[in-house]
């Protein structure tokens, strides 16, 4: 009883907040090692009130690095998709907002196509998910297409034998358990439900932590470990088979903050994306601040209210068992 109630002490007094971590590193040693062990530079946030987390980079058509993630701020409530320009030292210079739509952003998924670079970034809240394309010299992103109506959570876009998989969970209340995949023979759909939806059904590694990366044959796929809480921990499994009627996979190894000293107060871990020897991932740090979250907790309750209204409207039982067309 003591232990809870102090529990609920410290989960009154102090703000969580994510904030950016970027190292260099080779994933092929990582993957064969199983141990993640880089030297994680934290990148500093602006003030208490913000956040930064799901960072996805990429080159950039001058042949920078980019960092693409979400930026949220408690006084509007949700979050935006802004941009980081990171030099060849791996710091930041320079960063904007690129999408705004005023309504809560998130996870901004990066796919590379015939030169062009399409954004997926999760809108849970809006009850579907959209496609954008990402203008480099404009440094903006526009809206092309819906790809699903549905609350969609973390998508993240495979292509695999000259199929687009979709993966992700659903707003709801199994958003950290239960595992969809989607398919199409088009990055921008018309995607179908996986014969077998949900294809898994487990607090650790269900919830994608970031986008797929081979190394050499082999396929991995980065997963939330959400037993104990949101985020605690990147479960990474081994793709073993993949196609319209199966999916199977197994465990491969955890990232997990441990005793590891490049996490030192930082409390949990959720995302971790790769791009050359690049790699960036996100961590949750507690502040002392119980104004700011005392404003995080009576906010949380009206956006449970609106995450309900979300998961009714979207009808997501009979999407998933009767294997409509979702476009």
């Amino acid at each position: 009883m003591a232990k809870m109630i102090l529990s609920r002490l410290t989960d009154r007094l102090y703000l969580k907040q994510w904030l950016i971590g970027i190292c260099r590193g080779n994933i092929s040693e990582i993957m064969e090692s199983r141990i993640f062990n880089a030297d994680v530079d934290w990148i500093p946030l602006s003030s208490p009130g913000y956040y930064s987390a799901d960072p996805f980079p990429f080159i950039t058509d001058e042949g920078t690095i980019g960092i693409l993630y979400e930026d949220f701020g408690l006084d509007e409530y949700y979050g935006k998709i802004s941009l980081m320009s990171i030099d060849e030292k791996l710091i930041r210079v320079s960063q904007k907002v690129i999408l705004d739509t005023g309504s809560h952003l998130s996870y901004p998924f990066i796919f590379r196509e015939e030169g062009r670079i399409f954004l997926f970034p999760e809108a849970g809240h809006s009850g579907k998910l959209t496609c954008y394309e990402y203008d480099s010299s404009e440094q903006s992103a526009s809206p092309l297409t819906d790809i699903l109506g549905l609350p969609l959570l973390d998508p993240t876009i495979l292509k695999y034998e000259d199929k687009y998989w979709l993966f992700g969970t659903m707003q709801g209340k199994d958003m950290n358990s239960k595992l969809y995949i989607f398919y199409s023979s088009n990055l921008l759909g018309p995607y179908y439900p996986h014969r077998c939806n949900p294809v898994k059904n487990n607090n650790d590694g269900s919830r994608p932590a970031g986008s797929f990366f081979r190394v050499g044959s082999e396929i991995f796929r980065p997963a939330q470990n959400c037993k104990t809480q949101y985020g605690e921990s990147i479960s990474i499994f081994r793709v073993k088979v993949l196609n319209e009627n199966e999916y199977a996979e197994e465990f491969h190894m955890s990232i997990n903050v441990g005793s590891n000293i490049q996490f030192s107060n930082i409390m949990a871990i959720h995302t971790i994306n790769v791009i050359n020897d690049i790699i960036v991932i996100d961590g949750l740090r507690w502040t002392f601040s119980p104004a700011d979250q005392y404003r995080v907790f009576f906010k949380n309750r009206a956006d449970r209210l609106q995450v309900k209204k979300i998961e009714e409207e979207a009808g997501i039982i009979h999407f998933v068992r009767t294997g409509n067309i979702i476009t």
